[in-house]
């Protein structure tokens, strides 16, 4: 199976990089990408999938980080080099963030347009991986404003309300679930993966955050809990698991265009 986003580059993973790997082969996932949230974090993630087969990067400024990326140059120069590197698959992640009141909503704008300005001269780096939360007018607005082609992008950790899915898969996007989806409070976002076209669904660890259920309380989340993400969803669907994995492995091959990529 393949954990389509997850952050091998922070603790405690990072430190445990061989038995984190280890334990995922032995749960089944055989592949995973790890998501870049700034520049250094991004190089870093190309670290990784240089020196493990099994990992892919991606690089991008989540905008948790906008505030410390001011300098345009410096965002879309590293973007420019990083998108060429043969184990990236993706930019991002980025997007907007309305959880919190800094950065300040109009940095984060100003951060995710720049990156969305170089994406549209690289068509070739692949999808791209899109945070939201609490901000989906604001995203969809930006996204489209770009002209880049919804089918393009992808929504990553969804947790938004029915007419924001609604919103997102009029868009084009895909739609990727995490460990929150299997909380016992998070029924209606199930409801919402189950509405979800399965050729527009892909699954998630988000590690070392969002463990799902049964092992919610460990800490950290890992790559080898991405089957559980699967198993439920599945369930919530009345399908065969493995069935619905290949489905979504499917999805991701195509979306990452893993196929055609070799580290």
């Amino acid at each position: 199976m393949i954990d389509t986003h997850c952050h091998l580059t922070f603790e405690p993973l990072c430190t445990r990089i061989d038995e984190v790997l280890s334990a995922a082969a032995i749960a089944g996932v055989d592949r995973m990408i790890t998501v870049g949230t700034t520049p250094p974090d991004a190089r870093r993630a190309c670290s990784f999938a240089e020196r493990f087969d099994q990992v892919y990067a991606t690089v991008g400024v989540h905008p948790h980080y906008a505030a410390e990326w001011l300098d345009k140059a410096a965002v879309v120069n590293i973007i420019r080099e990083l998108a060429g590197h043969r184990c990236v698959v993706a930019l991002g992640e980025m997007g907007l963030d309305n959880h919190y009141p800094d950065p300040p909503m109009k940095v984060q704008m100003r951060v995710l347009e720049w990156q969305l300005e170089v994406a549209t001269e690289l068509p070739e780096a692949g999808p791209i991986i899109i945070h939201n939360r609490e901000a989906t007018d604001e995203v969809l607005g930006a996204l489209r404003r770009s002209g880049i082609p919804g089918r393009r992008f992808v929504f990553h950790c969804f947790t938004g309300s029915d007419s924001e899915l609604d919103a997102v898969l009029e868009f084009g996007a895909m739609v990727s679930f995490t460990g929150i989806v299997t909380f016992h409070n998070a029924q209606r976002l199930a409801e919402s993966a189950v509405r979800t076209p399965i050729r527009r669904l892909m699954v998630e660890t988000d590690s070392p955050y969002l463990t799902p259920e049964p092992h919610r309380h460990v800490r950290p989340n890992e790559p080898r809990y991405v089957p559980c993400v699967a198993r439920f969803l599945a369930d919530q669907r009345g399908i065969d698991p493995k069935a619905f994995i290949q489905s979504v492995d499917e999805n991701a091959q195509r979306v990452f265009n893993l196929t055609a990529i070799r580290c």
